[in-house]
């Protein structure tokens, strides 16, 4: 199994949950997103209650940037309070008769007045509640709730979080702004974190390390599309694979004379030709596009009247069933297409291969991207 570069999270646990399920897991981390991937009753949540010191390990350590967490053999085991995690759910666990502020303010017991003022106001920007404080929890929405529950699991600054589906509750624009806002965050802190979900569409999105946990061992760890798309693993054969997504950053350039669209430039890959922006020239935003969405060819394709053709090489065919993915490379960006698997047949496609991506410009939604947060 590949190994972070940079192990920040160190675990190796054992613990007998019930006769039909031993959870017996070892893996590092580095400052990234990992996703703990798993059928239900794989044992995914009780591996972060593991290592959240919620539930004892039978034996084996924890160790998290140089600190012992836990360790069996040394007789070590830190209490959660003590272990420096931020932790969110499907359920946001917020007090209802606190407000907003004081939910955050929770996770800040023991600071100075003024410094927990200064952090309180400082997470609640970089969550984007700073216009909630004075709200209870029975008026905000769950996208709202959700990212309540994120600055108060980030207010105390830990050393790494620990996510357990905490989108799974949500609709889906509400799923993909907590999403975005989780990457924008890991980008910008370098936090490590651990996200539990059985949604492939999530891992994809989130990280680019996927641990697989099957009956409590870890089966397959390694980039999300391509554990996810292994072939021999049953317990794969029944996942959605719908709504697969790419999501890039980029930069409004400008609106083409006498059009009604905008034109925007992806960071390190093409430019697009998109629905008309109404945000100036200049500013930051994200460009989505559905993995379905995208029609490949092996030649460029004259009359179209989808606006983008963008040339792209193909890394690598995931199959699935009647289903694939490929990996089309542009620039420094790489693409998630979806298509069937006799296409991939028809158009001879294989690592390599040079093809053309024709994406329709009202395929393309386009947001603007929330600002970097500054280092915590």
């Amino acid at each position: 199994m590949n190994e972070p570069i940079d192990r920040i999270l160190d675990v190796r646990l054992t613990r007998r949950v019930h006769p039909g399920l031993m959870v017996d897991v070892s893996l590092g981390l580095g400052r990234e997103i990992g996703i703990v991937f798993g059928a239900s009753g794989a044992g995914k949540t009780t591996f972060l209650r593991l290592i959240a010191g919620l539930a004892t390990p039978d034996s084996g350590h924890v160790r998290l940037e140089g600190a012992v967490l836990f360790d069996s053999v040394q007789g070590i085991n830190q209490p959660l309070r003590r272990r420096r995690l931020g932790m969110i759910f499907q359920d946001d666990c917020l007090f209802p008769h606190l407000n907003v502020a004081a939910n955050i303010r929770f996770g800040l017991k023991g600071w100075g007045r003024d410094q927990a003022a200064d952090r309180l106001a400082e997470v609640a920007s970089l969550c984007g509640v700073e216009k909630l404080m004075d709200r209870r929890p029975a008026t905000l929405s769950g996208g709202e709730r959700q990212r309540v529950g994120l600055a108060r699991a980030l207010a105390p600054r830990p050393r790494l979080l620990l996510c357990d589906e905490p989108v799974s509750a949500l609709d889906l624009p509400n799923r993909h702004a907590l999403i975005e806002r989780l990457r924008a965050i890991q980008r910008a802190q370098q936090i490590p974190i651990l996200y539990v979900t059985h949604s492939p569409s999530e891992a994809v999105a989130l990280g680019a390390r996927l641990f697989l946990l099957d009956q409590g061992k870890l089966i397959g760890e390694g980039p999300a599309l391509e554990i996810l798309s292994a072939p021999g693993r049953a317990l794969l054969s029944s996942i959605p694979w719908d709504g697969l997504r790419n999501i890039f950053p980029g930069r409004h350039l400008d609106h083409p004379a006498g059009e009604s669209a905008s034109r925007i430039a992806l960071d390190s890959g093409p430019s697009l030709i998109v629905p008309r922006l109404s945000h100036p020239p200049g500013v930051r935003v994200l460009l989505e596009v559905r993995a379905d969405d995208i029609i490949l060819a092996r030649q460029p394709i004259a009359g179209l009247s989808a606006r983008n053709q963008l040339a792209g090489l193909v890394e690598r065919i995931v199959h699935h069933g009647p289903e694939a993915e490929a990996c089309v490379r542009t620039g420094g960006l790489t693409w998630i297409v979806s298509l069937t698997a006799p296409a991939v047949d028809q158009l001879e496609l294989a690592a390599g291969s040079q093809v053309q991506m024709i994406v329709k410009s009202r395929s393309c939604r386009v947001s603007v991207e929330e600002p970097a947060a500054e280092c915590l």
